[in-house]
């Protein structure tokens, strides 16, 4: 950052004319309690006479629990408390499920299911003993066959859940347009196969709870690091057996990492939360990391792609046909939003008008799926950005010239696609056309990294390198009415109207403070992505304050409404729209203030900088004294900012079908220039080019800091990442960082990026999503990349990860 960029709390007096903190690298408030040690986490929230609780977990992929003694924990005079699932059976209720058909407890019900499924809980002073304690458990086994492959598990020849009758969960087959006639009119079908590896977020901090009961009011009190809790606190007070407004979740400020993983730790949060009740104390659990790579419920997409594009010769794309199956473990947790969100950009970038989508949603003895960085749509952009590239091979069309041809133009947006979503504005062929003119100035030249000498020489060497730039759109700002439109029988769909639907507003409160500062209350939790800067920056330019002049805090779960919260590349949208309007109110109450003081008309006054001003008089109200003047709290406003989709009538279509709307489409365009030793098959990726819009950049370091990770966490998926079974026993093998491995330092390249700004006409900032790019983007970007190096070879990163084992498999199979 430069020295010119404004700091919070640094300009004064006539310093704030016409200055706008919005739009400006303001540093992250956040930042300094971390970096200091004084952000509060789970693990350092220990309340008096608090016990901690270990887990008894399957060892088997598969297994009737024929019998669990408990006896000798029991009888230890360390042990505190022993539940069973017949404890729970007594008291409590099976969790909410992701489809109907499924009866899932907090412990396994006769059947584990996976490997580190909880079977009992243990409950001592501290967790050592509790440890000690859950070694006493003797659980007896009967083991099934597991089913470990997801293609397999559509034979159910073995079942992972014998009353449901399937392994196949769920199937949809949708259709747009008319895509048999696409294809059978077509000059080239290309067909392809792709695999995308199971991986997830992997946070520094993993889920922990501390959940305490009250007897008086037979409610709790859980602080816990869960994602989106005033959304999916149903899956904790429907357990318990409570009515909402006496299960109170409180997520603290600070959260080490979630990137969507900790939406369904519910288990933890009820199994505590049991056993508190059932001690008449507090009881804390914090997963270690073995816990949380084997058993955690936090892995994401593993699917198998079978795709067919239809082109003409001259190179035009005339049709899609997506088929995959999704391997989602032992429980189908949120299963409707995973595999139907790529609709929302089902055609990426390309204009592309008949389409026909189907999956198969498996289940398999693993654990089961949750959301992580993309939910889905990372998969989808991968397969179809390697059906594109095979296809301009086969056409033998350049795949950067075959890519151009296709692009939705500028002059199309806003751009309806097939499912009925909106893409809101951008120029794609002139980003397309910007990353080319990057790469001939810096790359394509004498001594660049892609100099024709150079890039022959080492071939001779053994070492091929190459780059592919495509332009890979980010869905962003997810609704939760379509979910519920998903699970909606066809016959009430066909009678649905536009003012049936009901879509989650973004809700924002603020009170001028009598010390001349405004606090404000955010309903939705963080999980590190700045919320609170950006909330302070917006206020400050609507107040005509400095940032350092705002406070903001969180509400929990009982206090804040319900809200859809902190996900789906949704926040900056929603909270920049929640700010600006609150911000309005505000400064309406304090002009209502002022004019009853005076006694005079409301439009005799006017709200500058702070204060309140009486026009025609030197007579002025601080913000401080605009607050004391305050007996009836009339500065305590709140607003609620409605979901942008529901105010323009193109997304009328989408909202009363089953198609997911995302009123957002931020975009980037990556040329990651790779090298792949053909005899080890490793691929180092050298430098990382991007060109990235997310319409309006309200803090452009936190856009970027969040490019940055997601691209990170994209380099991982593509090349290192991945939750591996035992294909005979289903037994994990990645459950220390020795065997999942994240990229470092040493695996990062330089990253240069560039930005264009389109702003979106439906946001009130003209903002876009961006929490999710770079994990969009990357793994796509980068396998294209090595399909450009190992074209000589006729090679292509058909199963991500692209590990060294796989391409070398892949450069011998070429060979023979």
């Amino acid at each position: 950052m430069s020295e010119s960029e404004p700091q919070a709390g640094h300009e004064t007096g006539d310093e704030l004319e016409d200055r706008s903190f919005t739009g400006q690298s303001v540093r992250r408030f956040e930042d300094r309690r971390i970096l200091t040690g004084e952000a509060e986490y789970i693990h350092d929230v220990t309340p008096p006479n608090c016990l901690e609780m270990a887990i008894v977990r399957s060892v088997h992929a598969h297994a009737d629990v024929v019998d669990v003694d408990t006896s000798a924990a029991e009888d230890h005079p360390d042990c505190e408390l022993v539940l069973t699932i017949e404890d729970l059976k007594e008291s409590y209720n099976p969790q909410p499920c992701g489809l109907e058909g499924f009866e899932e407890w907090s412990l396994a019900d006769g059947t584990a299911r996976f490997v580190g499924e909880p079977i009992a809980i243990v409950v001592a002073e501290d967790r050592y003993l509790a440890e000690d304690m859950a070694d006493l458990v003797d659980v007896e086994y009967e083991t099934l066959d597991p089913v470990v492959d997801g293609m397999k598990a559509r034979e159910d020849e073995v079942l992972v859940h014998e009353e449901y009758g399937s392994n196949v969960a769920d199937n949809e087959r949708i259709s747009f347009g008319d895509p048999e006639g696409a294809f059978e009119d077509a000059d080239h079908v290309v067909e392809g196969t792709y695999e995308w590896g199971r991986v997830s977020g992997v946070p520094l901090e993993t889920a922990g709870v501390v959940a305490q009961y009250d007897e008086n009011g037979d409610s709790f009190h859980i602080d816990c690091n869960i994602q989106l809790h005033t959304l999916v606190d149903d899956t904790v007070y429907e357990t318990l057996g409570r009515p909402a407004d006496r299960v109170e979740l409180n997520v603290p400020a600070d959260v080490g990492g979630s990137f969507g993983t900790k939406i369904a730790i519910h288990r933890y949060c009820n199994l505590a939360a049991m056993a508190a009740e059932q001690l008449g104390q507090p009881v804390k659990f914090v997963e270690d990391r073995i816990e949380n790579l084997q058993g955690g419920d936090m892995h994401c997409s593993e699917r198998r792609y079978e795709m067919r594009l239809a082109c003409d010769d001259d190179g035009t794309m005339r049709g899609l046909d997506v088929w995959f199956v999704d391997d989602f473990g032992a429980w189908p947790h949120y299963p409707v939003n995973q595999v139907l969100k790529p609709l929302s950009v089902v055609t990426n970038s390309y204009a592309i008008d008949d389409v026909v989508y189907e999956y198969d949603l498996v289940l398999t003895n693993k654990t089961a799926q949750t959301a992580y960085r993309g939910f889905g749509v990372d998969p989808h952009q991968y397969a179809l950005e390697m059906l594109v590239d095979d296809a301009a091979r086969e056409l033998d069309i350049d795949p950067t010239e075959f890519r151009r041809r296709n692009l939705v133009t500028p002059d199309q947006m806003p751009y309806r696609i097939p499912s009925g979503n909106i893409y809101d504005s951008g120029d794609y062929p002139a980003a397309m056309d910007r990353m080319d003119e990057i790469l001939d100035e810096n790359e394509r030249c004498e001594g660049g990294l892609l100099d024709p000498e150079i890039v022959e020489q080492r071939r001779e060497e053994g070492y091929y390198r190459g780059t592919q730039s495509a332009v890979v759109i980010e869905p962003g700002v997810s609704g939760s009415d379509w979910t519920d439109r998903q699970r909606t029988d066809d016959e009430t769909i066909e009678n649905r109207k536009r003012e049936d639907v009901a879509e989650l507003p973004e809700h924002l409160r603020a009170e001028a403070k009598p010390d001349g500062t405004v606090l404000a209350w955010l309903a939705t939790d963080s999980s590190g992505q700045g919320h609170q800067t950006l909330v302070a920056q917006l206020l400050a330019d609507e107040l005509g304050l400095l940032p350092s002049d705002i406070e903001v805090d969180y509400l929990d779960s009982v206090e804040a409404p319900t809200e859809y919260g902190s996900a789906a590349s949704r926040m900056g949208v929603m909270l920049s729209g929640a700010s600006v309007g609150v911000g309005r109110n505000l400064r309406d109450a304090l002009a209502e203030v002022a004019a009853d003081h005076w006694g005079v008309e409301r439009e005799a006054v006017a709200y500058r900088d702070g204060r309140v001003e009486r026009s025609g008089t030197d007579d002025a109200l601080s913000l401080a004294e605009l607050a004391e003047l305050d007996d009836e709290g009339r500065t305590h406003v709140s607003y609620d900012y409605q979901h942008p989709a529901t105010g323009f009538p193109e997304f009328d279509d989408a909202l009363t079908h089953k198609y997911p709307v995302y009123p957002t489409a931020a975009y980037a365009v990556n040329a990651p220039i790779v090298e792949v030793d053909v005899e080890t098959g490793e691929v180092e990726v050298l430098k990382f080019y991007t060109l990235r819009d997310c319409g309006t950049m309200l803090n452009p370091m936190i856009v970027e800091g969040q490019a940055h990770g997601g691209i990170a966490q994209g380099l991982g998926a593509a090349l290192m990442e991945e939750f591996g079974y035992d294909r005979g026993s289903g037994q994990p093998q990645a459950i220390t960082m020795f065997d999942y491995l994240l990229p470092s330092t040493k695996n990062m390249p330089d990253i240069e990026m560039e930005h264009t700004v389109t702003p979106s006409p439906f946001t009130e900032t003209g903002a876009k999503g961006v929490g999710e790019g770079g994990m969009i983007d990357a793994p796509a970007a980068i396998a294209c990349s090595i399909n450009d190096a190992l074209e000589p070879l006729g090679v292509t990163a058909d199963k991500l990860p692209f590990t060294a084992h796989r391409a070398r498999k892949r450069l011998r199979e070429a060979q023979e």
